[in-house]
């Protein structure tokens, strides 16, 4: 089964639809869609109505599927973890093997682990399905993990946030089976409430041996509570006498690390800040000193401790709001000098959330373009070197292009210039040209390449050559769930006049947000639509043996067939399609930001 790492055998495939290599003006011919010719009785009686043709359809109509699958871990993603918004990462050896495993929770209010494989450069990640089945936390799920009640167990303290009746709440789960095969049960009676949003590390700061907590709320304000737990009985109080600055900025999320006799505390708040400081005991009090750490994220900061290169020393993962992890070595090993690592978690493609991804061809080379709910577009190049992602970013090339928010960009060639076509949400459909060079881009709108278009919102464009005419069709989706058409009518001073076509897809209509996409194989027409709630909506068109001229979009009737029920995005999918050898391949993008791989057959 061939695979993107091996595009050179379907350029033609994917340029027989998708138009990303030549401007229209220069008709450079392409593979046409065959139409059937009139015979002469047909011509006597009238061909097939859409009506007909759809009617005949449902009598013979059986049930259809395809077989699908996923590829993404050696397409977008080596390192095993999927993108998970507002991540907070702990960090703790779950099985025993001497590596600190990975548990995180997020914005749905679920736990996941991740066991560490040992090997940072393949696949670091290996996630364990419904290791924390039984642990639910409403939204903003903050865990850590560790031995309160000291009987050789670990317990899972959770933090919640979000809207729901548990915003605010510190919870504790322990586990009545084994490590391997848990069991969580939620140990009612025990939960602290601190506010809202409540995030939560367990280190024992006041030196007495036993496991303490440190808190933080949406307010900015930290929290001490001091283990008086006896037995099995877990109970804790609240402890005033450490002396921090009364608040933070919103959204505090602690972290903390006992090195024989200091703790060392960092602070993440939503402003992507980073606070650091040192705890000591002496003369029966704990006094806390600033520390000073040059760190910061983009936003929703959430900082966890491990030792994942170096047993020796601690060093820091920094998490943000859209799930974007980042290590930092603690060079020295005294918490002063940080060096990012620029290799650990970046072995997966990134782009943001809401990421609608398209591919194209420029001359010999496969590119990508990925836009997200930030408005910002990324270019990446295919280049497939040994033990790397095949996907290079080819950083500040769409730098300066920015739109409103929920970008889908196209990128092609108009008159020999580099040419970014781009949808946002508020309904623009944007044409900026390159007229710089591949080294130094100076990117400018042409502002009346798409005069004339109506404006939907939540536009998602992308150009293909449907009637094989070459002449470019333009298809965008929009927050109304439906599908526009527009086709170009005639080149005047360079710049295309488009004009809309009607009736093509009428009876299209997914449930809000359509991002379009359309491939052909032999004698079907697919037409797979994106939609809000992260289904893919499949259609197809089947056209007649025959000559390869153009065809009359008129006569094109598409009908829905459900091939991808047990395919899902985690909302708004935006699929992508290529025909390879028979498979259709489908790259699709999601509301988290993750972007995921499926080779699929109908069968």
């Amino acid at each position: 089964m061939l695979k993107i790492s091996e595009y050179k055998h379907f350029i033609f495939l994917l340029a027989a639809v998708f138009i990303a290599s030549c401007a229209v003006q220069k008709e450079r011919p392409t593979v046409s869609v065959p139409v059937k010719k009139e015979t002469e009785a047909e011509k006597k009686t009238g061909s097939p109505k859409k009506e007909e043709i759809a009617q005949e359809d449902k009598k013979s109509d059986k049930i259809r599927t395809m077989r699908c699958e996923e590829n993404t871990d050696t397409n977008f993603n080596i390192s095993g973890m999927k993108v998970i918004p507002f991540i907070k990462p702990a960090f703790f050896d779950m099985n025993g093997d001497g590596l600190a495993d990975m548990i995180v929770g997020g914005k749905n209010g679920l736990l996941y682990l991740y066991q560490n494989s040992g090997d940072a450069q393949v696949r670091y990640w290996k996630p364990v399905e419904g290791y924390f089945d039984g642990i639910s936390t409403g939204a903003f799920s903050d865990p850590a993990v560790g031995d309160i009640d000291r009987d050789g167990k670990v317990e899972i303290v959770v933090g919640t946030g979000g809207f729901s009746s548990d915003s605010g709440r510190l919870l504790f789960f322990k586990n009545s089976g084994s490590m391997d095969a848990p069991k969580w049960v939620k140990l009612e009676g025990t939960d602290i409430k601190i506010g809202n949003d409540a995030a939560v590390t367990i280190v024992d700061y006041n030196f007495d041996g036993i496991p303490d907590i440190i808190a933080g709320n949406s307010e900015g304000e930290i929290f001490f509570f001091k283990n008086i737990s006896t037995g099995k009985n877990i109970r804790f109080v609240r402890d005033k006498s450490i002396l921090l600055k009364k608040s933070f900025d919103k959204y505090a999320v602690p972290s903390a690390l006992k090195l024989k006799d200091k703790v060392i505390l960092t602070i993440g708040t939503s402003l992507g800040k980073l606070y650091m400081f040192e705890l000591e005991k002496g003369n029966n009090k704990i006094s806390a000193k600033n520390i000073t750490a040059d760190l910061s994220a983009k936003r929703f900061l959430s900082p966890a401790f491990t030792n994942l290169l170096d047993k020796t020393r601690f060093d820091l993962v920094l998490a943000d709001g859209d799930g974007v992890l980042t290590y930092y070595e603690n060079k020295k090993k005294d918490f002063t000098i940080w060096e990012k690592n620029q290799e650990l978690f970046n072995n997966r493609i990134f782009a943001g959330p809401a990421c609608a991804p398209t591919m194209s061809f420029i001359g010999n080379r496969l590119y990508m373009v990925v836009g997200n709910m930030d408005g910002k577009l990324r270019l990446y190049e295919f280049r497939n070197e040994p033990g790397q992602l095949p996907w290079k970013e080819r950083k500040g090339y769409l730098g300066n292009i920015k739109v409103s928010g929920f970008s889908r960009g196209v990128f092609t060639d108009w008159n020999g210039k580099d040419l970014l076509i781009t949808g946002e949400s508020n309904g623009d459909i944007k044409a900026f040209i390159n007229y710089g060079s591949a080294d130094i881009p100076s990117w400018r709108e042409e502002k009346k390449f798409f005069k004339g278009l109506r404006k939907k919102y939540h536009s998602t464009p992308a150009i293909y050559d449907i009637d094989n005419d070459g002449k470019w069709e333009l298809l965008t989706g929009a927050d109304d769930g439906k599908i526009y058409v527009y086709k170009i009518k005639e080149i005047i001073d360079g710049l295309p006049v488009w004009e809309p076509l009607t009736g093509l897809f009428d009876n299209i209509q997914v449930k809000g947000f359509s991002t379009p996409a359309v491939i052909r194989d032999k004698n079907t027409l697919y037409l797979f639509v994106g939609q809000e709630d992260g289904k893919i909506r499949t259609y197809i068109a089947q056209l007649h043996e025959g000559d390869k001229s153009s065809i009359d979009l008129n006569n094109l009737v598409f009908l829905e067939r459900d091939f991808l029920h047990e395919i899902r995005m985690q909302n708004h999918s935006s699929p992508f399609l290529i025909m390879n050898n028979g498979i259709i391949e489908i790259i699709s993008g999601d509301y988290d930001g993750n972007i995921r791989h499926f080779d699929c057959i109908q069968g």
